[in-house]
């Protein structure tokens, strides 16, 4: 039914034009955020991003502070989510007033490499936007978001800190990463956070497809999270697969494509093998 529901405002906003899904649930929107993330040069990323990157940081050293602090609770805590809006300076609306022609969904098509993924999505976002126009207006605050049980066994969800930010209109995309589940004594850069970031949107895309009961398109059939919501349907709900475990073995979906060697030195390049640091992230930051 949830899923009926969802596709119905899918349908409506595809054929007529109406904001019933917000950019960042629509399918062929999130991939513009994709985009935008992956054509950002490290130093621009680190300006964009630097705050979530250190919280993320954080979580897997021990050393480097947070910006959110988890508070003291005496209660189980479980649903940890680091969450951040993105603006992008393309207009939502010109999707709305024509979805298909907006659509970058078909320049994408068969595309299974994830470079070459992430490149064509930055190209074909940069050929929206207006010369020597930054994709990315604004990325806000980070807040922390977690899961404890109420006295009367019903489950909380408290928010610390405050997604603040200038922009008007809802965000483009929104982060929403899990904190890792190990820890690491190797440093973890920032460009290897921006590989992560491009694949957990890759996986949001997935998401936004599989939450209106519609098989994602190739080049988004990938294994890890995703939304937090959807996160927690693949965990309890018999009716998905486990889409969020990047070793899950589910036909016609891939392990991250972020696992390429040149990845792991700080720098994207074409297809590798990963390099040993790089398969503890996935583990530690997808719990696989």
């Amino acid at each position: 039914m949830r899923q009926a529901q969802e596709y119905a405002k899918y349908y409506v906003q595809r054929e007529r034009g109406y904001p019933t899904l917000p950019p960042h649930l629509t399918p062929e929107w999130i991939p513009y955020s994709l985009g935008a993330v992956f054509g950002l040069e490290f130093e621009g990323f680190e300006r964009q991003f630097g705050p979530y990157a250190q919280q993320y940081h954080s979580a897997l050293h021990p050393e480097v502070p947070p910006i959110v602090e988890m508070p003291d609770e005496t209660a189980p805590v479980g649903g940890i989510v680091y969450r951040a809006d993105v603006f992008l300076a393309l207009e939502f609306d010109a999707y709305l007033e024509d979805p298909a022609a907006m659509s970058p969904i078909d320049a994408v098509a068969g595309t299974t490499d994830a470079y070459d993924l992430y490149e064509a999505l930055a190209a074909e976002l940069e050929a929206r936007l207006p010369p020597d126009t930054a994709p990315i207006t604004e990325v806000s605050a980070l807040d922390l978001q977690y899961q404890r049980r109420a006295n009367d066994g019903s489950v909380e969800e408290p928010v610390v800190g405050e997604r603040s930010h200038t922009s008007a209109g809802p965000p483009d995309a929104q982060l929403q990463m899990t904190p890792p589940q190990a820890t690491l004594e190797s440093e973890l850069t920032t460009e290897i956070i921006q590989g992560l970031l491009c694949h957990h949107l890759q996986c949001q895309v997935r998401d936004a497809y599989l939450r209106l009961g519609l098989e994602p398109p190739e080049a988004f059939r990938v294994l890890g999270q995703g939304f937090a919501e959807q996160t927690m349907h693949y965990q309890h709900a018999d009716l998905y697969p486990p889409y969020h475990l990047t070793d899950a073995e589910i036909e016609g979906y891939r392990p991250p494509g972020i696992e390429q060697g040149a990845l792991a030195s700080g720098e994207f390049a074409g297809p590798g093998q990963p390099g040993p640091l790089l398969r503890r992230i996935v583990r530690a930051l997808f719990g696989r």
